[in-house]
């Protein structure tokens, strides 16, 4: 049996004809006109402190069926054009926030420091290198992971009031700690104390539970998803698993990109 899907959006039907065209590179489908895309140029916007917070963006990739990983990664999903979308949207943040399960399955390294990313960075206003936020109430990871071994790009390590003291005194050799919430990370206060810091841009780059977590708590200002040509693989999550199922909330849809049969899709919330 042959199974086709089928997404509309709204004032799109007249690019469809040229979303078939073999052309190469990021092409922005919508707001119209259908073009390649300068992507520092479309990425780039004011991104204000949501109250007494820093802004949070969301970043995921996911087939159609909403599998968001394969063997544990989220390489195999990916694409030339979804990996020069990723390297775009790292630029954006001052720190990039990641469950420690995701960090340690994808290896997680300290951000790019070459002079290129550090222009692009302080061109739309954020911190010349990204900071690493890790979450985690248990800190169960081993601290030879990669983005542990350079002492001049200390990642956050963001656990609770109650994390083993041991554990929290091995931790403290190679990143700070922020410790908010007792049993379970309190992300709301997370960002506050970011913010603190200096931060007024977040990135949660995942995995699904923290996603969840940030939306049960009604703290995702911007969601950008890359959509794969491609369908099973793992198990559908979803970009976000949340415990308990937060308000439906309207987003506006700011604009379409293709390439090679992706989209990468770009929400701020209204």
């Amino acid at each position: 049996m042959v199974m086709e899907t089928f997404i509309c959006f709204p004032g799109l039907r007249a690019l469809c004809a040229q979303c078939h065209v073999n052309i190469g590179g990021v092409q922005k489908l919508f707001p119209p006109p259908f073009e390649e895309a300068d992507l520092d140029e479309i990425y780039r916007d004011e991104r204000q402190r949501s109250g007494n917070r820093p802004w949070l963006m969301v970043n995921m990739i996911s087939t159609i069926d909403g599998v968001t990983e394969i063997d544990g990664v989220s390489g195999p999903l990916g694409s030339a054009g979804d990996k020069d979308v990723f390297g775009v949207i790292r630029t954006l943040p001052d720190i990039i926030l990641v469950g420690s399960k995701t960090a340690i399955a994808e290896g997680y390294n300290p951000p790019s420091t070459s002079v290129s990313t550090k222009a692009r960075r302080l061109t739309g206003g954020a911190w010349p290198v990204a900071r690493i936020a890790v979450v985690s109430a248990r800190l169960d990871f081993s601290l030879t992971l990669p983005m542990f071994t350079r002492q001049a790009q200390r990642p956050l390590v963001l656990t609770t009031s109650n994390a083993d003291p041991d554990k929290l005194e091995r931790v403290s050799q190679c990143a700070d700690l922020v410790q908010c919430g007792e049993d379970t990370v309190d992300l709301g206060e997370a960002l506050i104390q970011m913010g603190d810091l200096g931060a007024t841009t977040v990135l949660s780059e995942g995995g699904p539970t923290l996603n969840g977590l940030l939306l049960e708590a009604e703290l995702v200002d911007e969601v950008f998803i890359s959509l794969a040509p491609l369908m099973g693989g793992g198990i559908a999550t979803g970009i976000a698993k949340a415990v308990e199922s937060p308000g439906v909330q309207e987003l506006n849809l700011r604009h379409i990109l293709t390439e090679d049969e992706y989209l990468f899709l770009r929400y701020t919330r209204t």
